[in-house]
């Protein structure tokens, strides 16, 4: 048992893992380049993961096992941080203990959260992708939750909806004026209405109302500003979203110290 925890806690396995770790995402960097993936990813991406892989028509069964083996070496890299943080850290703390030891514990402890919760994104809660809708018009989701656009604001000429995002020129689409006013209910009854904008979403108790784009008018012919856009949401729920921000920016802020009281001591080694 000593023999395979020493292994596991080496820095030879580390090195090992890692590189699997670039490797395989490279091979996915590649995949999602190419026109025979790139639909797919997209398909992945547009779901949550775990329906995505219980689903027999969801996609690539290639693309699917590049994913389960990324799992796989994620875990292998969460047992070497135990091990690494059992065997290292703590026995170094248990010889000499210092501030600098503790705070490196404790973003190593932070940094397997925050991989945790990355994974419980991909498996817990839901997502609905594209759910179009025009004034007056509702969707129907989970747990008893229904949504319904009250209103769509759009100041802009309709017609550059038609065009490409990247093909836009300045001051044909203003995102800070076009919204829409939506009604969340619960079982028939109105629980929140807020006003989403593009890269505003709204949130209650977990839900989240993305606006992703605004689409033409339906019957819409020419250039002109006939009828009202629609828009386009995603609904999602992530149970560890809170949880996730929480732990992610305390390991960026555990790092920062980390790197100043490290800085400190060498520039005082140096100096003296």
């Amino acid at each position: 048992m000593k023999v395979l925890s020493d292994r596991l806690s080496s820095l030879t396995f580390t090195t090992v893992v890692l590189v699997a770790l670039v490797l395989w995402l490279t091979w996915g960097t590649l995949m999602a380049a190419s026109a025979t993936y790139v639909d797919r990813f997209g398909l992945m991406n547009s779901r949550l993961v775990r329906d995505w892989l219980l689903n027999p028509e969801g996609g690539s069964g290639l693309l699917k096992f590049w994913f389960v083996g990324l799992c796989i070496v994620m875990a292998l890299l969460g047992v070497n941080l135990i091990f690494c943080s059992w065997k290292k850290i703590l026995r170094a703390m248990r010889v000499k203990f210092s501030k600098s030891k503790l705070l490196i514990l404790a973003i190593h402890v932070v940094f397997g959260l925050v991989a945790l919760g990355h994974f419980g994104s991909f498996m817990l809660g839901y997502r609905y992708e594209r759910v179009v809708l025009g004034e007056g018009e509702s969707f129907n989701f989970r747990d008893g939750y229904g949504l319904r656009v009250e209103r769509v604001h759009f100041v802009d000429n309709p017609a550059v909806l038609r065009q490409s995002p990247r093909y836009l020129r300045a001051g044909e689409f203003h995102y800070r004026r076009n919204f829409a006013d939506i009604v969340l209910n619960r079982n028939g009854s109105e629980i929140s209405r807020d006003r989403v904008y593009i890269l505003k979403p709204a949130r209650h108790q977990g839900v989240q109302i993305t606006l992703s784009r605004f689409t033409p008018p339906k019957g819409m012919k020419g250039a002109g500003r006939e009828g009202t856009p629609r828009v386009v949401f995603v609904v999602t729920k992530n149970p560890v979203l809170t949880a996730f921000l929480v732990t992610y920016g305390a390991m960026i802020t555990g790092m920062i110290v980390y790197l100043a009281m490290t800085w400190r001591k060498s520039v005082f080694k140096t100096n003296s």
